[in-house]
């Protein structure tokens, strides 16, 4: 009798300790909400040794970000990621030190050829970089000239712009950028490495410091000249969000130099009751770097009383089961309109300015400006990268990103890895620039000063 007790009492014992639980589907959702890393940039200025070990895993991280979510692998069909990864791996094992090991990581996430995947090195060597020559350079006709020379000192005043750069820190400067930057350097086109290079990337170095050049005038003579690098704050200052001004023949010049900031669109319509007394509008983001494209959005609203395409998109969706059924990503197309809501309305002429600076979001407003049909585009290319950037974090402070949406024109035409070419071709010249003059500018006025009649209907 007592091994029947036992026997029945093992069997409900077994019975409760197998009991089958409701599958939670909200839990389930919550877990992989939260299973995703929350990328942060460090702000900490400390120097971290890391590992053979941290550095292979940080290449690891690199990698796998790339091949899961970039969306332009396409675009470098010729490119075998898994391969490269491979071969990296004994580079940045070799890595000296960070900052060594970083430079790798740059020259790994280089040939994917996008300007918005990129590796950012620690914060420590940001500090490094915190002011610049006050030289604008561009590359112009084969040279490396000034453009603008915004020294306030007066031992400075004698480098015009127009003149050549001939060399940089000692060195001929080409095999200076050779050397020291375009190995390191993301970007997506040809006028979009020349325009970081020589914007960006050239002249930052340690508040105070100085950088000896060598410059040539138009008559050929040669001289040298040491400048001392100011606060990066001081060189952004010359160009706000926005800023407007009438020339000759009532013509209104807008600049927008950023979508970064909602304070665009705040300016923009503070503006709109001067804008509105024209005869016709010239808008220059050609020193628009992007920012959140549903600001330039606002403002295009204020041209147009119809709907406009802001442009298509797609995006990879990648499902794991999938692999199994041989059908491991789907692709996402969609589009999306823009419906003007405010009640200013400017239904004159109008005509864009844009550049190599041009990019991300400036471009998708260069797109959705192509869309209302309201005028011509008057410059050079656009920088050609935009989308949705996926960041995350790395070993030793830095972190990197990765453009996880491929955007293009409403109408199809691609523009990623090849920028959106203006209606009108103006490239300007050396000579132009030593006279001070804005050659994109002047002709962009010249033809809009004809279509001062046409209103929009």
């Amino acid at each position: 009798m007592n091994k029947i007790i036992l026997l029945v009492l093992a069997a409900c014992t077994l019975h409760t300790s197998f009991a089958q639980k409701t599958f939670d589907s909200a839990a389930y959702v919550q877990f992989y909400h939260n299973y995703w890393e929350k990328p942060h940039y460090s702000m900490d200025t400390t120097e971290v040794h890391l590992s053979t070990e941290e550095k292979i895993a940080g290449l690891g991280k690199a990698w796998a970000e790339a091949r899961l979510n970039f969306a332009n692998f396409d675009l470098i069909a010729g490119t075998n990621w898994d391969s490269l990864y491979q071969a990296y791996i004994p580079r940045v094992a070799a890595a000296l030190n960070t900052d060594a090991y970083y430079k790798v990581l740059q020259q790994f996430y280089q040939h994917l050829r996008d300007g918005h995947t990129t590796i950012y090195q620690p914060a420590r060597y940001w500090q490094k970089f915190a002011a610049v020559l006050p030289l604008e350079l561009r590359w112009v006709e084969g040279k490396v000239v000034v453009v603008k020379n915004l020294s306030t000192k007066k031992e400075d005043a004698h480098i015009k712009p127009g003149m050549e750069v001939v060399k940089f820190g000692g060195q001929p400067i080409l095999e200076y950028i050779q050397k020291e930057i375009s190995p390191y350097l993301s970007f997506s086109t040809p006028q979009d490495s020349t325009e970081r290079i020589y914007r960006y990337e050239l002249t930052p170095g340690v508040a105070g410091t100085n950088e000896t050049l060598e410059l040539r005038t138009a008559a050929g003579k040669t001289f040298t000249h040491t400048l001392q690098r100011i606060p990066v704050q001081q060189m952004q200052q010359r160009y706000p969000l926005a800023s407007f001004t009438v020339l000759k023949g009532n013509i209104g010049y807008l600049t927008l130099n950023s979508f970064n900031d909602t304070g665009v669109v705040r300016i923009f319509d503070s503006l709109f009751a001067q804008i509105s007394k024209t005869d016709a509008l010239v808008i220059d983001i050609r020193n628009n770097g992007g920012g959140n494209g549903q600001n330039g959005f606002e403002i295009l609203g204020c041209l147009t009383k119809q709907a406009f395409y802001t442009g298509k998109t797609a995006i990879r969706k990648y499902m794991p089961v999938g692999r199994a059924w041989n059908n491991p990503e789907t692709i996402d197309i969609s589009g999306w309109d823009w419906k003007p809501y405010k009640k200013q309305l400017y239904a004159k002429p109008v005509v864009l300015l844009t550049g190599a600076a041009t990019y991300s979001a400036a471009e998708d407003f260069t797109s959705a400006f192509r869309s209302i049909n309201r005028g011509k585009v008057f410059g050079q290319p656009t920088g050609s990268s935009t989308g949705q950037p996926v960041s995350f974090n790395l070993p030793g402070g830095g972190g990197g990103r990765v453009c996880a949406k491929r955007d293009y024109l409403w109408d199809g035409t691609e523009f990623v890895g090849i920028g959106i070419a203006p209606d009108v071709l103006v490239t300007p010249a050396i000579k132009g620039i030593a006279a001070e003059r804005d050659e994109v500018l002047d002709a962009a006025v010249q033809y809009v000063s004809t279509q001062k009649n046409i209103a929009v209907k």
